[in-house]
């Protein structure tokens, strides 16, 4: 049994006093993030990290294409756990630390399916030849299958 995973999405504050050229509701926003809103639960904190890990979120402060020239969305973050009273962030849209393909700006390390929070992430796509889908940290190695953290 894992560890389920669950969206948080942003609490939408006032806009930005310089715009960045977006129009409400791009990514990026260009209003203020206020803090997260749990949508199965109504539970509401002002960082992500206050979730807890299986938090699942877009981040949408990203700019386009920041580590892909084919980005279409924000990237992906789960908060993974790493070791007994630590967690950590896991971008899964970003570059593997052991990428295959390191001067590729189009391949995924990590590929991702289904949608948020009911994802698996494997190499199911056009990849590079780092691990097998899993993430590695420092005191947790595990997978994202079917939405759920595990082993």
């Amino acid at each position: 049994m894992g560890i389920r995973c669950f969206l948080i999405e942003p609490i939408w504050g006032e806009p930005l006093p310089e715009p960045r050229g977006f129009k409400n509701g791009e990514w990026p926003p260009d209003r203020y993030i206020l803090g997260y809103r749990r949508p199965d639960t109504g539970e509401e904190h002002k960082y992500t990290h206050e979730f807890g890990v299986g938090a699942m979120w877009r981040a949408t402060w990203y700019p386009r294409n920041m580590t892909w020239n084919n980005e279409t969305e924000p990237h992906l973050i789960v908060c993974c756990p790493n070791g007994p009273e630590a967690t950590r962030d896991w971008d899964i849209d970003s570059r593997a630390s052991n990428c295959g393909l390191p001067e590729d700006r189009l391949h995924r390390c990590w590929v991702r399916r289904g949608e948020p929070p009911n994802l698996t992430v494997d190499k199911a796509g056009v990849t590079c030849a780092a691990g097998a889908g899993s993430i590695a940290l420092p005191n947790w190695h595990g997978f994202l299958r079917n939405g759920e953290l595990t082993l």
